[in-house]
């Protein structure tokens, strides 16, 4: 399966990505427990969409070669990446778990997370729009205000 730039479908999702980036990097900015939350929520969602993604239909992470900046990332997606998907994608996907936890929990969980969040949004923005950037470039922004903010940011549990 090819991702088409023609379809509609894949513009409107990613003009929505790239709204949700400037909403996250906002919040993050201006009111960083609701972003904790918001974070929560996207880790917490791209961990179970990829978990069930990598089960149901391996082959689909494959497209992202045709979006890729560089030619070695494009081999790399085409070759070993494509036959080993689940055992990248399952860390990956837990990875993204931990962060939705971290981000939860607050305090020194949150620092983690918030500095696992911008690891993740580095290493998936050589995919260019494939991993709607600059969206990830502004979630990474993002993460960064919660890092600053982690340690007076506690929920109760935690206190």
């Amino acid at each position: 399966m090819q991702i088409i730039y023609d379809d509609s479908t894949f513009w409107i999702a990613y003009g929505v990505s790239n709204a949700g980036g400037a909403i996250l990097a906002i919040t993050a900015a201006k009111w960083p427990i609701a972003s904790r939350y918001l974070y929560t929520a996207l880790f917490g969602w791209a961990c179970w969409f990829n978990i069930t993604t990598v089960l149901d239909t391996p082959e689909v992470y494959a497209d992202y070669a045709y979006f890729a900046v560089f030619p070695f990332l494009v081999d790399f997606i085409d070759g070993w990446f494509s036959s080993n998907t689940l055992a990248v994608i399952i860390p990956v996907a837990i990875g993204q778990g931990l962060i939705a936890l971290g981000m939860m929990l607050g305090g020194r969980w949150q620092r983690f997370a918030a500095i696992g969040a911008m690891t993740f949004f580095v290493a998936v923005m050589p995919l260019g729009i494939g991993s709607a950037f600059p969206a990830t470039l502004l979630m990474g922004i993002g993460a960064f205000f919660l890092m600053k903010n982690a340690s007076t940011q506690h929920t109760p549990a935690v206190q």
